[in-house]
């Protein structure tokens, strides 16, 4: 079900500031690029993304999106709160760049079983929360509502996973979807996909991410509200020392 009262929120986890710039930096040039070429970004990250939006569009990689009340933000916030404190920093690897089915370009992280272990830690404290909720659209704008009734479904897996999960980007044992990257602009027109070649090499994304945040989404999956950021830390055993 969903609400026409509900809000989309994003457990994400941030980048260290060298990361940060770059992903800015890169997200400007492209965004240029876009422009001059007649299909402009919708967003640049690191500036707002409309007068109306409270923030700047963070850059950020998605663990997991879901709808709740607004009255249940609290509720996720400390739900995540909990994973912040059994989870450990993750070590991340820039890999490659590529764009999304929406032309967007994106820079993907090499896989790890961290990576999946946090997802699935996130997915397992926070999921329950929406209540079978499910967000009115993706980032790409379509009503996931349609994506769900579409017969037959136009991707089986990422169909079962909505309903599921209310999130078509899972590490899951029936079909596993998640691919951790950092979106650095989104075009206008969706056939366009404008070159990566001169984009710094990838692995200048590698990194410790040590923040994980709870975010407030505008469109083409931009985290504009900042409700809450928490460091990642190991949960140390106590040790023992007698006579």
């Amino acid at each position: 079900m969903s609400s026409s009262t509900s809000v989309t929120l994003d457990v994400v986890l941030l980048l260290p500031r060298n990361v940060r710039e770059q992903a800015i930096s890169s997200s400007r040039a492209l965004a240029a690029r876009m422009a001059s070429n007649g299909f402009p970004s919708h967003f640049r990250l690191g500036e707002p993304y409309d007068a109306e939006a409270d923030g700047g569009c963070e850059p950020h990689v998605s663990l997991f999106m879901l709808a709740v009340a607004p009255s249940e933000v609290p509720d996720v916030v400390d739900a995540v709160r909990e994973v912040a404190t059994a989870s450990t920093p993750l070590h991340a690897v820039g890999d490659e760049y590529r764009h999304n089915p929406h032309g967007a370009p994106e820079m993907y992280f090499a896989r790890s079983t961290a990576w999946v272990s946090l997802q699935r830690s996130v997915i397992e404290a926070v999921e329950p929360l929406r209540r079978g909720r499910l967000r009115d659209v993706g980032p790409s704008g379509e009503r996931l509502h349609d994506v769900m009734t579409r017969r037959p479904p136009a991707d089986p897996v990422a169909t079962a996973q909505l309903a599921r999960y209310g999130y078509d980007e899972v590490a899951d044992a029936d079909g596993d979807r998640f691919n951790p990257h950092v979106t650095l602009a989104w075009p206008d027109d969706p056939n366009s996909r404008i070159s990566l070649t001169d984009l710094p090499p990838a692995q200048v994304y590698s990194g410790v991410l040590s923040e994980i945040a709870v975010y407030g989404m505008s469109p083409y999956g931009t985290c504009t509200t900042g409700h809450a950021t928490f460091p990642l830390r190991t949960q140390r055993s106590s040790t023992f020392t007698g006579s």
